[in-house]
């Protein structure tokens, strides 16, 4: 386990590379809903809370993951992180980044899997909140990766980041949480056979009003609900998710969330559709039963000509 005396704050912000910006704002800034707070250097940057922003855009031929961005607490934790990949022969890059990233300073590697990621201190601080919407947003709490080999990935976000775990689903996908508490603000594993890549992002709203507010918001404008209201058992979280031009979305509140002093024992849940969502509890049986008397009819039609 981790002594996470050396581990980021908290999920920061992800950097899309998209293919069409229009399309793209459309659905962060109507459907999440996000504002935009600069626009420097063709990249677009959005913002739900007093941080310069939770989301980057750039328009690109070769839309994807540009990287995932984590928060340290001070200069001197970043400094303490460079001698650590240095030690451990992790090849960085490290600048300064307030013009361009607005970031006082910043390291650049990958995951074993060839995620990008970003270690960073001091974002630029905006003077007044967002504008008043309907639907209010707390923090981008999490980010899901593909990874094809989770236990080595796993290995490198606990070993090499100081992240602790938070549970496994057998061994396909891994939940780690940073110092914030709440119950992962990375997840890996190998979704669909994918060896890297952003899965979903998700933000955390206060509580359920303010989902289904973004639910009718989402199906009002049209875009594809993928997996409906529902409540995980890993972070018991109430949300659902919805698929953009560049990724998928997820709107969730009331997860699991842990002390430094009171670290969780990571558990190892089985695979199946009540681990998704626990209200599918039964249901799975249920429909078999169905199934199977369903087909002893059709057997028992059959024998009876």
């Amino acid at each position: 386990m981790s002594d996470f005396r050396l581990c980021p704050t908290r999920l920061g912000y992800v950097h899309l590379r998209v293919k069409d910006l229009d399309e793209s704002l459309a659905f962060w800034t109507r459907a999440v809903p996000l504002d935009v707070s600069a626009r420097l250097e063709g990249r677009v940057y959005l913002r739900g809370g007093l941080e310069h922003h939770w989301l980057v855009l750039e328009p690109s031929a070769d839309p994807g993951l540009e990287r995932v961005a984590l928060e340290v607490e001070s200069r001197a934790e970043l400094d303490a992180f460079e001698g650590r990949l240095k030690a451990l022969g992790v090849a960085f890059e490290a600048g300064d980044g307030l013009d361009t990233a607005r970031v006082d300073r910043y390291l650049r590697f990958s995951d074993p899997a060839g995620n990008p990621l970003e270690l960073y201190c001091d974002m630029v601080a905006m003077p007044t909140p967002p504008t008043p919407r309907a639907v209010q947003l707390l923090d981008i709490q999490h980010v899901v990766l593909a990874a094809g080999d989770t236990v080595q990935a796993t290995a490198f976000y606990r070993d090499v980041l100081g992240m602790r775990e938070s549970d496994w689903v057998e061994r396909d996908v891994c939940f780690l949480h940073m110092k914030n508490g709440w119950h992962h603000g990375i997840g890996v594993g190998g979704f669909g056979g994918a060896a890297r890549g952003l899965n979903h992002i998700c933000f955390q709203p206060p509580g359920l009003d303010d989902v289904m507010r973004a639910r009718a918001a989402v199906r009002k404008l049209g875009y594809p609900i993928t997996m409906d209201l529902l409540r995980h058992a890993p972070s018991t979280s109430v949300g659902f998710y919805f698929a953009g031009p560049d990724t998928v979305a997820e709107m969730s509140f009331g997860a699991r969330h842990f002390t430094e002093d009171a670290p969780p024992k990571p558990r190892l849940l089985a695979r199946g559709l009540d681990t998704i969502d626990v209200w599918q509890q039964g249901l799975v049986d249920h429909e078999q039963s169905v199934i199977d008397e369903l087909r002893q009819m059709a057997e028992r039609q059959r024998a009876t000509g």
